[in-house]
């Protein structure tokens, strides 16, 4: 994992993540949904675990070196000066360990350079996001099932029938 300090390399990065997300400063880190309805894509919510829990990292890595990624970047969706905007990283179990350990508790966008794949990366939760079938891959269950699970974790905390966790899990499952 490796910063990226080049100025004109970090706002290329961050104008990549801004096309992909909400507009609202409040919610950067949400995916924007026109831009994923244009892809075809669906985003699934994950119970944030700062940010990737070991079993996610080790089905992440080989799903994503098997479809051809060696590489990604970690886009910042909130401000850090003097903290690093962006990193490269390899899809690697290092870097992601790596990633857990310097970003855990800031919010990151992760992506390829193609952006044909997708994860997001808050306090809170993470939005898994791609094609379907990639999708599945990536979190190694069916999309149905992932939801499932994120809608348990969300109803358990909930203490209100609109509690943002249930609000999220209601947005994404609609799309």
């Amino acid at each position: 994992m490796k910063p990226i300090t080049e100025k004109t390399q970090v706002e290329h990065y961050q104008e990549l993540v801004r096309e992909m997300t909400h507009a609202d400063a409040h919610r950067g880190y949400e995916f924007n949904d026109e831009w994923v309805q244009r892809r075809g894509w669906k985003v699934v919510p994950v119970e944030d675990t700062c940010h990737f829990a070991a079993e996610e990292i080790a089905t992440l890595v080989p799903v994503l070196r098997g479809a051809g990624y060696s590489e990604c970047v970690a886009v910042a969706t909130e401000p850090l000066d003097p903290a690093p905007a962006c990193y490269r990283l390899s899809i690697s179990e290092e870097d992601l360990r790596e990633f857990n350990k310097e970003c855990g508790p800031f919010r990151y966008l992760l992506t390829s350079e193609d952006r044909t794949w997708a994860i997001s990366c808050n306090e809170w939760y993470n939005l898994f996001a791609g094609k379907p079938e990639l999708l599945e891959s990536m979190l190694g269950k069916p999309i149905s099932e992932a939801r499932e699970e994120y809608l348990s974790f969300a109803t358990a905390l909930a203490k209100e029938p609109d509690e943002p966790l249930l609000r999220v899990a209601k947005h994404y499952a609609a799309l």
